[in-house]
C-alpha cells in the first residue's frame, strides 16, 4: 500500500446534517494521519495532523494544527498554534492563540485568548486575555494589566536610554 493509499484510508468521507435542517452536509473524517491543508463544511480529527484546517464545524480529539479556522470549534486534548472561530470549546488542550467571539477553556493553556465572552475554569492557564472579564479563572494578564505593564515597560527603557545617551556627552 502506498502513502497515497494510506492517507485515502485513513480519510474518510462522512456526512452529517445541517442544524436545525435534514440537509446532508459533506463531512471529512480524519483518523492517525497527516494532513496538508484540510477544508470542509464538516471536519473530524482523531489522532491526526493538519497545517491547515478550515470548515464551518471542526472536532478535533488527540490531533493537532498550525491554524485553524471554523464557525464552530471542539478540542479535545489537541493543540493548535492559531484558532480563529466563532464559538471555541478546549478541554485539555493548549492554543498560543485563540480568537474567539466565545471561547471555552476547561482544564487548557492557552498564550493568548482574544474573547467577546471567555469562560476559563479554574485550572485553566491563560497568559493574556483581552476582552472583558473572563468568568472564572483569572488570567495571568488582561487587558488593564497589559497595558500597565506595557507603560511600565516603555518608562524603564526610556530612562535606560536617557541614562546611556547623557554617558556619551
Amino acid at each position: 500500500m502506498t502513502d497515497s493509499d494510506k492517507d485515502r484510508a485513513a480519510e474518510m468521507a462522512t456526512t452529517a446534517q445541517e442544524h436545525g435542517t435534514n440537509t446532508p452536509l459533506p463531512g471529512r473524517r480524519i483518523v492517525a494521519t497527516d494532513s496538508g491543508d484540510v477544508q470542509g463544511a464538516i471536519i473530524t480529527m482523531e489522532r491526526s495532523g493538519a497545517e491547515s484546517v478550515s470548515g464551518e464545524r471542526v472536532i478535533m480529539d488527540r490531533s493537532g494544527a498550525r491554524t485553524l479556522e471554523a464557525r464552530s470549534a471542539q478540542l479535545d486534548r489537541s493543540g493548535v498554534m492559531t484558532l480563529k472561530s466563532e464559538y471555541a470549546v478546549m478541554h485539555g488542550g493548549s492554543a498560543v492563540s485563540v480568537v474567539a467571539d466565545e471561547a471555552r477553556l476547561v482544564r487548557s493553556k492557552a498564550l493568548v485568548v482574544v474573547a467577546s465572552q471567555a469562560t476559563l475554569d479554574e485550572d485553566a492557564r491563560v497568559f493574556l486575555h483581552i476582552g472583558p472579564e473572563a468568568t472564572c479563572s483569572q488570567p495571568v494578564l488582561n487587558t488593564t494589566s497589559a497595558a500597565a505593564l506595557g507603560a511600565a515597560f516603555a518608562l524603564v527603557l526610556f530612562l535606560l536610554r536617557g541614562l546611556t545617551h547623557r554617558g556619551r556627552r
